[in-house]
């Protein structure tokens, strides 16, 4: 599997490109770090890490707090619980951008902090993923099917911690999969070559069509989030219209307004790394060559930034809009 927090090249030279190949093998796809590498993503990382952790951290106290536990609220207690341990990884994404090109990539640290990198980056990405489904879902069918017998399981507190549950023992299992085979069989240990090397960084044919599978199934669930927040912003525009009372309108249009900033949020996060990956992946499954993803690699350095970012996102957003809907399932709990 490929890393995510592979480091390319972006500072153009005055007679040679940086992704210029030094080499054959390996040697040959070693990247060039420069100013992108070097100041301006740890700078970025850091803030994230300095934003993230104690905002993940407050989510996390505020919603064990609540003293009712509804379904959404298990969502948003994993999701921030996953968004922490995003933030915790990296510390060692910052490392690796760093000193990646003055470690060998047959050394210890690079093994280390690759394994660290590509576990932690793709279970906590796929977990998250799979919480914001569960509250799309679960914030459908409370506002617009709310006598939907099967969606509104997604809303009891049993389904949501069997769901949780389920989501992290499950997503472990490729992720680890994948983790063996690109380490094993995939990465192959060349002379010279740094933990910059755009092989180690990339993997082979398996971590490609790992890689475009996974951004396949992202593109649905953006189809989801998509049509559920669209279809719960009509159903407020609707209320908003019916309602009499000036006070139930502003509460209307501004969960729209934080609806529409959630899903902008995850749309501008997301989707530039899936879209990234799609279009690599299906470049290395058609061409074995350095030069390509050398040059291009930049971009998905920014891409890796943005998802990261989400991390600060999340705990933000989804607290400001998880707060009239948990206070609507409590009033619904309590006439039931």
């Amino acid at each position: 599997m490929a890393s995510s927090s592979s480091l390319g090249s972006m500072a153009a030279r005055s007679t040679l490109p940086a992704w210029t190949l030094n080499g054959t093998d390996g040697e040959g796809c070693n990247l060039t770090a420069g100013r992108l590498e070097k100041i301006i993503l740890p700078v970025l990382y850091a803030t994230i890490i300095l934003v993230g952790l104690p905002a993940n951290f407050m989510a996390l106290w505020v919603f064990l707090r609540q003293y009712r536990k509804h379904g959404i609220l298990v969502y948003l207690i994993n999701l921030a619980a996953a968004d922490l341990l995003s933030c915790l990884s990296l510390p060692f994404r910052v490392a690796l951008l760093l000193g990646g090109d003055g470690w060998q990539e047959s050394s210890p640290i690079c093994a280390i902090t690759m394994v660290v990198i590509n576990s932690s980056f793709y279970y906590t990405v796929s977990c998250s993923t799979m919480f914001l489904a569960f509250i799309s879902v679960s914030r459908y069918a409370m506002i617009v099917k709310p006598n939907s017998r099967r969606l509104n399981k997604f809303y009891d507190t049993g389904f949501a911690q069997c769901a949780c549950a389920l989501t992290w023992t499950l997503t472990i299992i490729p992720i680890v999969l994948l983790n063996l085979n690109y380490f094993f069989r995939e990465v192959r240990l060349v002379a010279g070559a740094v933990c910059y090397n755009i092989q180690l960084q990339y993997g082979k044919r398996v971590s490609a069509n790992a890689f475009v599978t996974v951004a396949v199934i992202f593109l649905v669930l953006l189809a989801m989030f998509a049509f559920s927040y669209a279809s719960i912003a009509a159903e407020l525009c609707g209320m908003r219209r019916k309602s009499g009372s000036q006070r139930s309108r502003l509460i209307h249009v501004r969960a729209q307004l934080i609806i529409v900033g959630a899903m902008m949020g995850f749309v501008i996060c997301h989707l530039p790394y899936h879209v990234y990956q799609i279009v690599t992946g299906l470049h290395r499954l058609n061409s074995g060559g350095c030069a390509w993803l050398l040059q291009t690699h930049h971009i998905k350095l920014i891409t890796l930034w943005l998802v990261s970012l989400s991390s600060c996102l999340d705990p933000i957003l989804y607290f400001l809009l998880s707060k009239s809907f948990v206070k609507r399932g409590s009033n619904r709990e309590r006439s039931s």
